[in-house]
């Protein structure tokens, strides 16, 4: 079996979260009411329909189709404005230079990809890119249903694999699904805190030493 390095992209290959953060504020407290968004707690790590069904769990009433119009005039400015994470590029390039398989799993609609794969320069480089919003049948972070069929592709030992994720639910789903998981802090919105990974990253450079020690002590 192969060895795989599988990335989240929002927050990770994308320093995304801080535009999202500045759209949802600017935007969604108009649309679910500002009393609701504000018991709405972190949007870091989930996807659409789990904003959807967190919004409604809190009262608020609308139509899904609706806020989906609004996510997607936000992805669009998101991926305009939102800059490639520095250093992402010598990452991957190391990874496929040491024999890793390479990999993306997001939460994202396949949309908002075909918007941010373009501007990867290493995009080619990517064999399983996955949108569980695509796949109803898996389901979502926290859960590891993406993380393992992407292992599955890829024909990978989850034991001799690795996960780079920013947000808790990534994290708790690399973890399930028996990976190596590292933290990446470099693009966190202020006062998020990460739990639970087996360490962590501010820069790439950290995680290419992380992935090195990996290597060396991979069992």
């Amino acid at each position: 079996m192969h060895k795989a390095f599988i990335f989240d992209m929002d927050g990770v290959l994308i320093d995304s979260e801080p535009v999202w953060d500045e759209l949802e504020r600017t935007q969604l407290p108009r649309f679910f009411g500002a009393d609701i968004f504000a018991r709405m707690g972190s949007f870091v790590g989930i996807g659409v329909i789990d904003v959807i069904e967190r919004a409604k769990s809190l009262g608020a009433v609308f139509e899904p189709a609706e806020y989906l119009k609004i996510a997607d005039e936000m992805a669009r400015e998101v991926y305009a404005r939102a800059p490639i994470t520095k250093d992402a590029d010598v990452l991957v390039q190391k990874l496929h230079d040491t024999g890793f398989r390479l990999g993306l799993v997001t939460q994202s609609p396949q949309q908002w990809l075909d918007q941010a794969l373009p501007r990867l320069p290493f995009k080619d480089k990517l064999e399983v890119v996955m949108s569980l919003y695509e796949h109803p049948e898996l389901k979502r972070k926290p859960h590891p249903d993406g993380y393992v069929s992407a292992l599955a592709t890829l024909n990978a030992d989850p034991n001799h694999s690795i996960v780079l994720e920013d947000s808790n639910f990534g994290i708790q789903a690399g973890k399930a699904s028996g990976a190596y998981v590292i933290g990446y802090r470099g693009n966190l919105v202020h006062g998020y805190e990460q739990t639970g990974a087996d360490a962590y990253a501010e820069t790439m450079d950290d995680v290419i030493k992380l992935v090195e020690k990996f290597t060396i002590t991979e069992p």
